[in-house]
């Protein structure tokens, strides 16, 4: 910890440690603190009274206690916490996501009334690890198909007959009420949610509650969405179409110089990139001119994905697209440009594949398969053997979405 951190951590603990004035009286330590292991977090529970308030105290050391909490590497304070905690509460640029692999310890105290903090309770610890390894079977949402899954604040699932429904959690799930009788393929987030499916319906909502239709300019069938997290949005469908918006609301009709289906959209590194039938790829640095590239594979690619792979070791990153289709196709690119066919990652068909800590792929009879660098793959237990159609990464795990109303979630 360099000179400057420390202070700021030393500062930080005379004031979370500190009466405010003569006001107040401190807490008993917490009963039952526990910490469960996430990824890149740790979630925190006790036996939280209603007129305490508890503070946080964790760092990457083997224990931890109120004293000694500013000495050690990693150190932070969680203010005004409250049982089950996530930590950390927000990752910034100075609170960053706890590092998988690595030992937290975490003690809680309390205070009432702006008194000075209480004891901390005993110190326990937890090893953040990936998700996607284990998958939890949730209730199935309805009989429909699910076609689609976007989070933003919420989770957002759209499947055959208009069915749609929104998450906090992405384990209770919530219909919403909004009447369309088109299958929805796919939903994405930008700062809006936009969900798109059969005959070229578009679906707009700022809030995943109110949702109107937009005009597409299209009657083919959507199949994937994606964003740039900046305001432009894509979406691509049947033969060959592509439509661009600037906010979700208003679509363009772009030329994609083919008329093969597309199947699959995404965003890394300054590309869109779109992967379809015969092994069609797309890119497009504006989404107005698309270059088709070879992929080295004339299977149906269904699903594509960008990942930033950081060396924790090096600090390094390195850019990686990854295509995955029929009968476990995979392709690789450093570029989005130069693509690699490497050896299938199963048998199954994949539907779709996405990154936000490591790649996940999902398809064909409940098929889950992992990867961290996104050329060696293991598959998962998925606990089902229902089609997988979809998988999207929330704050902290994935959500998985698939046949008659099949919902998985690994947190």
């Amino acid at each position: 910890m360099n000179r400057l951190c420390a202070l700021i951590v030393a500062i930080a603990a005379a004031i979370l440690l500190a009466a405010c004035g003569d006001k107040g009286s401190s807490a008993d330590a917490p009963l039952n603190v526990q910490a469960v292991a996430g990824d890149g977090v740790v979630t925190l529970t006790w036996n939280a009274e209603s007129d305490v308030e508890y503070m946080v105290f964790y760092a990457a050391a083997s224990s931890i206690t109120t004293e000694n909490w500013t000495t050690l590497p990693q150190a932070h304070a969680i203010l005004s916490a409250s049982s089950p905690q996530v930590v950390p509460a927000h990752i910034t640029g100075t609170t960053p996501a706890l590092v998988n692999g690595t030992t937290y310890s975490f003690t809680v105290n309390g205070r009432k009334n702006g008194g000075a903090g209480g004891p901390g309770s005993p110190s326990v610890s937890a090893v953040p690890r990936l998700a996607g390894a284990s998958w939890t079977v949730g209730a199935p949402l309805g009989t429909n198909d699910l076609l689609g899954v976007g989070f933003g604040t919420v989770f957002v699932a759209v499947g055959a007959n208009g069915a749609m429904y929104s998450s906090t959690n992405g384990a209770a799930w919530t219909a919403l009420n909004f009447t369309v009788t088109s299958n929805l393929n796919a939903a994405v987030y930008g700062g809006n949610y936009v969900a798109a499916g059969a005959g070229g319906v578009i679906l707009f909502s700022s809030d995943a509650t109110t949702w109107t239709q937009r005009t597409s300019g299209t009657s083919n069938d959507l199949y994937s969405l994606a964003t740039n997290g900046g305001g432009t949005y894509v979406a691509v469908g049947a033969n060959g179409t592509i439509l661009t918006s600037g906010d979700g609301q208003g679509w363009t009709v772009a030329n994609s110089g083919t008329s093969n289906h597309l199947y699959g959209v995404t965003y890394g590194n300054g590309l869109f990139l779109a992967a379809g039938a015969n092994g069609t790829l797309l890119i497009s640095a504006d989404t107005s001119t698309w270059q088709a590239v070879t992929s080295q594979t004339t299977l149906d690619l269904k699903g594509v994905a960008y990942g930033a792979l950081l060396d924790t070791t090096t600090g390094t990153v390195t850019n990686s697209f990854v295509a995955v289709g029929n009968a476990g196709t995979l392709v690789t690119s450093a570029d989005g440009t130069t693509w690699t066919a490497q050896p299938a990652i199963a048998a199954n068909n994949l539907a779709k594949v996405t990154y936000a800590t490591q790649f996940i792929a999902v398809g064909s009879g409940g098929g889950i398969f992992t990867s961290t660098n996104g050329t060696t793959w293991q598959a998962a237990s998925s606990g089902t053997t229902n089609n997988l159609n979809t998988v999207v990464p929330g704050l902290r795990g994935y959500i998985a979405v698939g046949a008659s109303g099949t919902n998985l979630s690994a947190f």
